[in-house]
């Protein structure tokens, strides 16, 4: 089953782009921008089980990156449980407990990890995060976001491509270019904290 073109020129649409074919790796490819960072979209296969990738480039100059591992980054995993019985979920579910990033409230709902205490607090409690964060998890259900200073934003969405709604997949693209400004104005790593 291939992946239907017209609803990939939708999204490339969204993101003022291209489908681009680069079927021996995966079935679904489109590039485009997004407030001037590079875009894309991808699914492994545009079937269940196979979710979409959202990726958002804060710095596409490959030679510019600084080494992966010297550079702020923060993951943003949904608990599977929250309240009282996380404690539960943490025992049979082998949930991790995750990293502090100074918001109990939000440390509740999701579990952190980052290579930074307070690169990861001043990021949460940075003016919008928080929302875009919790608008991210409602409209797409995200499995994973990954934040890395100097790279750019990754979100993993469950749902297949054939499955996809346009207008959840245009939201998502739009907060992930908020996030992905934020990272690039406030946490490059020519930024000082």
């Amino acid at each position: 089953m291939t992946a239907d073109l017209a609803k990939q020129k939708a999204i490339a649409e969204i993101i003022e782009g291209k489908v681009v074919d680069d079927s021996k790796r995966v079935e679904v490819c489109i590039k485009g921008t997004l407030l001037g960072f590079p875009a894309t979209l991808e699914a492994i296969r545009s079937g269940f089980p196979f979710g979409v990738s959202y990726f958002v480039e804060t710095e596409p100059d490959m030679k510019s990156r600084p080494p992966a591992d010297q550079v702020f980054y923060i993951s943003v995993v949904p608990r599977f449980a929250t309240g009282i019985i996380s404690i539960l979920s943490r025992i049979f579910l082998f949930e991790s407990r995750g990293q502090s990033v100074g918001d109990k409230h939000f440390e509740g709902r999701y579990v952190f990890n980052h290579n930074s205490f307070e690169l990861a607090e001043r990021f949460v409690h940075y003016p919008g995060v928080k929302d875009r964060i919790e608008d991210l998890q409602k409209y797409t259900g995200f499995n994973e976001l990954v934040v890395r200073a100097g790279y750019g934003v990754y979100l993993s969405q469950p749902k297949s491509f054939n499955q996809l709604d346009l207008d959840v997949c245009r939201e998502a693209f739009r907060l992930l270019g908020e996030l992905g400004q934020v990272v690039f104005d406030a946490f490059s790593p020519d930024v000082r904290a």
